[in-house]
């Protein structure tokens, strides 16, 4: 009996040390970004994390309608250390160009008023309301502070995909690849959706 609880004991220690072992190589090995959480690396091979990884989660990018000359691409990204988007790029047979955007109030003229925080806003056709006007512009670099997560979405931060060669229909992906100043690139997989996910 007593050799039963022994040899019971060491079975169950062997396999122990068996899971731990496979554990810590999962803990190891990375995988490319397909929308869904990722982590910093431009393929699906088994290697040791990079130094600075990045992870995007959420990618998305809207259909368009069939006379629309450009879309956009959204996501979210986290850098474990200080890091910077400064790129984004599409394979050329989609786009002619793809560029970091923002969205911020316009600069207007003529009719339009000034709110109280010093915001430019047109007023609506009863003279009661005000409708702050917005306009796309390009960004030279998105910052992504240490652990935080970035949202890349509608009315904010966004890829914009400009001279689309067809429009973004539902269920395409696309093959995105993000350039970041301290991490290199990362390819994502970017599902075009009706909306967000």
């Amino acid at each position: 009996m007593k050799r039963r609880s022994i040899l019971a004991a060491a079975c169950a220690a062997t396999l122990l040390l068996a899971a731990c072992g496979s554990d810590e190589e999962t803990a190891d090995t990375t995988v490319s970004a397909t929308g869904g959480t990722t982590a910093g690396t431009a393929t699906g091979d088994t290697a040791a994390p990079a130094a600075d990884p990045v992870t995007v989660t959420g990618a998305w990018a809207r259909t368009s309608p069939m006379s629309a000359e450009n879309g956009a691409a959204y996501m979210v990204i986290t850098s474990s250390t200080d890091d910077r988007l400064i790129a984004a790029s599409l394979d050329a047979s989609l786009a002619e160009k793809v560029e970091i955007h923002e969205t911020v109030m316009a600069e207007t003229s003529g009719s339009d008023m000034t709110t109280g925080t010093g915001m430019t806003a047109t007023t609506g056709m009863t003279g009661d309301t005000a409708a702050p006007a917005m306009e796309m512009r390009p960004v030279d670099a998105i910052e992504l502070p240490a652990g935080t997560a970035v949202e890349l979405k509608p009315g904010g931060y966004h890829v914009m995909i400009l001279g689309l060669t067809e429009p973004l229909v539902l269920g395409q992906e696309l093959a995105l690849t993000l350039t970041f100043e301290n991490a290199g690139t990362l390819a994502v997989t970017v599902p075009v959706r009706d909306d967000a996910p």
